[in-house]
Formats: structure tokens, C-alpha cells, sequence
């Protein structure tokens, strides 16, 4: 009876800027700030102007107090948030560090994941099995409902509740959560936490189970040796979880199925000029049945990697449906140290298929109970029917 969700060291866990890495997919460019005219003052000489009539009123009749830097960091993040892609987003230079050090496989943080559902709650998604929040009994699916004594609703965007929850090391946080009817409080004490995004092991029946939590740098070295190991201890069959996966660096997933595919495409890219990017597998590759696990919060790079597998007829996809996300982002940091980070490619499956906004649809549609669910990270191996359906498959394609 293995607990293998207690000791997975999971990168979808990376404190509550996951929101923004997992949308990172391929690289990181720098920009001057105001190097080069972003607009012709004669053609946009109203907007200016209206944004001064707007300030003079304010700093003349405004009774309350306000911070001028605040103003004008809101109204950066207004300008993207007004794309309509909920990929994209403004960063303000303390937030775009934690960036860079999430995407080096560190953070200070309490461990968790979170995205606001349909309601406007914030809903954790994912937990880090040695993050303070999942010590202390916080679970997947509990709403955030205040931060220290500040209340969620009054936080209006995932930034404000980065901004409540984030501090120094060995700093303590108050997080107060929903749990259907039950209002629970946590004192965490912020921690530095790793990022280990592989984790391989051999099933009693002679299958290689990987977990894949994340595609970061160098995450592809770490696979290929893992797996090749895998199969040198005489692996009949690969079972890959890429369940609460949010994606990372394309070039390093399509090193991974480089691994697995025969001689093909990967994965296109196309920009807003027409230009694509391509990246292709050679004809070697390992040939053993396989499945890979899915739900609605693999997105990304996890979504194409479970794609190009499924759409090779290499493996079978076992779960749930994904989240449908078809945009490539960068991150473009700015000269005062902030950044946007903004759609700049659409990304396409081996068969020239967009996964925006529809998803994989699993050959094997199986759903945890909502119990599991919310106890995934605690299931055996028995209690997890999602991987046992994995299992089943790639023991009846074993010859």
C-alpha cells in the first residue's frame, strides 16, 4: 500500500505565482523600458489627455488616501488585462523576481496552487506534499476565504492575493479556508521549497510509473535518464501522470517525447506574423505499450505532451478531460525590473490540431470520486482508480 502522493515533490505546487509559470512556455526576453516610442503622441494625443484630465480630478477632489505608484501600477495592469486572455498579465518587479526563482525550481512560499472558479473564489488547485500548507491539512478544493484578517472578496485579482500571502523565509501567514460549510484557519510559516518535477518508480507488475509535475529547465535530462533507467530494470510497459501538470518550457517536453516518438512533428508554433517554429522526434525512440493520466488542470505543455502520444497511437490518454490551453507566452521584463508576460505564439498538435479552449479528450474517460479528489495527493496506489484504468490498459498491451 505506497502513499506515493505523500512523497511527490510536486512543481504545480509553487506557492501562488503557479498561475503565471504555467503559462511560461517558452522563453524569456528583455525589453528597455521606453526605449523606443510604443505610440505616436499625435495619433494618441487624446488618450494622454484624458488620462491627465482623470489624474488633475483625482489629486484635486479625491478625499481618500491613495499611493500614486499603486495608481499607475493598476492602470499597467489594466492596459493588459484589457487583451481578454486571461494567459496574460502585468508583473510588478518584486512579483517578476518571484517569477525567475520559481523557473529556477526554488520559491519561498506556503506550497499551493489556486485559480478563481466560476464563482470568483479563489480555489486551491494543487498542493507541494512539503509545503507548509499541506503539513497543516490544507486540501485541494478548499477556497481561500481570507489572509491574515483581510477577506478574499475584498482581494480582486489573483495579484492581490499573491501580494497578501507572500513574505520573507520563516515569516508566518494566517490563511483562512472554506471546506464546504467549515470555515478552518492555519498559521503557515513560509518556507524555501524545491522543485522536483520527475519522479519515477516500478510497479509490482512490472510497469514504469513517471510523474511528471512540471517541464522547467533541465527537467528533460532528468527524464530521459529516469525513464532509460526505468526500462533497463526491465519496464514491460510506461504509465506517465501528468495530472495538475501546468506546463513549462516547450523545448524541454519536446525533448521528453523525443524519447517516445517515432520520426514526426512534436509540436508547431505559429506567431502573429506568420512564422512557426517546429520541433521534431527522431525514428528512436522506446517502444512499450503506454498510457498517460490526465484531468482538467493538466494545461500547457502537459496537454501536448499527452496529444502528440495520443495522436501517434503510441499511448492512451486515461482520466479527464484538460483545461484547453492553445497560446505560448513570454515574458518580457521591462527597465524598471516589472514585466508582461503576453501571448505571442498559437501552438498545434503533430496533426496541426489547436487544443485552445476544447482540450484532449481522454480515449479512457474515467473521473476520481469527489472524496479522491480532494484527498488525491493522500490515494494509494489501489485507491487511485484513475491510475489503476492506466494500469489495466498497459497490462493488456503487454505482450
Amino acid at each position: 500500500m505506497n502513499k506515493h502522493r505523500i512523497t511527490l515533490s510536486t512543481a504545480i505546487a509553487i506557492a501562488l505565482l503557479a498561475v503565471v509559470t504555467a503559462s511560461i512556455i517558452v522563453f524569456f526576453a528583455t525589453v528597455e523600458l521606453c526605449k523606443k516610442d510604443l505610440v505616436d503622441p499625435r495619433q494618441y494625443g487624446s488618450l494622454f489627455f484624458k488620462l491627465n484630465a482623470i489624474h488633475n480630478i483625482v489629486d484635486t477632489y479625491y478625499v481618500g488616501e491613495y499611493d500614486e505608484q499603486e495608481l499607475f501600477e493598476s492602470m499597467f495592469a489594466g492596459y493588459i488585462d484589457g487583451l481578454g486572455d486571461k494567459w496574460s498579465g502585468y508583473y510588478t518587479e518584486e512579483q517578476t523576481n518571484q517569477i525567475m526563482d520559481i523557473n529556477s525550481n526554488t520559491y519561498v512560499g506556503i506550497g499551493v496552487t489556486f485559480t478563481q472558479n466560476e464563482q470568483g473564489q479563489y480555489e486551491i488547485t494543487g498542493l507541494n506534499p512539503k509545503g507548509p500548507a499541506f503539513q497543516a491539512g490544507i486540501s485541494v478544493r478548499d477556497i481561500i476565504h481570507k489572509v491574515n484578517d483581510t477577506p478574499a472578496s475584498q482581494l480582486e485579482t489573483t495579484d492581490d492575493v499573491v501580494a497578501a500571502v507572500k513574505g520573507e523565509e520563516g515569516s508566518t501567514v494566517r490563511i483562512t479556508v472554506l471546506r464546504g460549510t467549515q470555515e478552518l484557519e492555519y498559521t503557515l510559516i513560509r518556507t524555501k521549497l524545491f522543485i522536483e518535477c520527475i519522479e519515477t518508480r516500478m510497479l509490482d507488475n512490472g510497469i514504469g510509473y513517471v510523474i511528471i509535475t512540471d517541464f522547467p529547465r533541465n527537467a528533460d535530462v532528468e527524464f530521459i535518464e529516469k525513464v532509460n533507467d526505468l526500462v533497463d530494470q526491465g519496464a514491460k510497459g510506461l504509465v506517465f501522470d501528468v495530472r495538475f501538470n501546468n506546463g513549462g518550457y516547450v523545448s524541454v517536453m519536446a525533448n521528453m517525447l523525443d524519447l517516445l516518438l517515432p520520426r514526426g512533428d512534436i509540436i508547431t508554433l505559429s506567431d502573429s506574423m506568420g512564422n512557426t517554429d517546429r520541433y521534431r522526434s527522431d525514428a528512436n525512440c522506446i517502444e512499450l505499450p503506454m498510457a498517460v493520466l490526465t484531468n482538467e488542470y493538466s494545461i500547457s505543455a502537459a496537454e501536448f505532451f499527452a496529444a502528440a502520444l495520443q495522436e501517434y497511437g503510441v499511448a492512451k490518454v486515461v482520466g479527464d478531460k484538460t483545461g484547453g490551453k492553445g497560446y505560448a507566452q513570454s515574458l518580457f521584463v521591462l527597465g524598471d525590473g516589472s514585466s508582461i508576460n503576453i501571448s505571442i505564439q498559437r501552438y498545434f498538435t503533430p496533426n496541426g490540431n489547436s487544443l485552445a479552449g476544447v482540450g484532449i479528450t481522454p480515449d479512457i474517460e474515467i473521473s476520481l470520486s469527489d472524496e479522491d479528489f480532494i484527498n488525491f495527493y493522500y490515494l494509494t496506489d489501489e485507491q487511485d482508480t484513475q491510475l489503476q484504468a492506466a494500469i489495466e490498459y498497459v497490462t493488456s498491451q503487454i505482450k
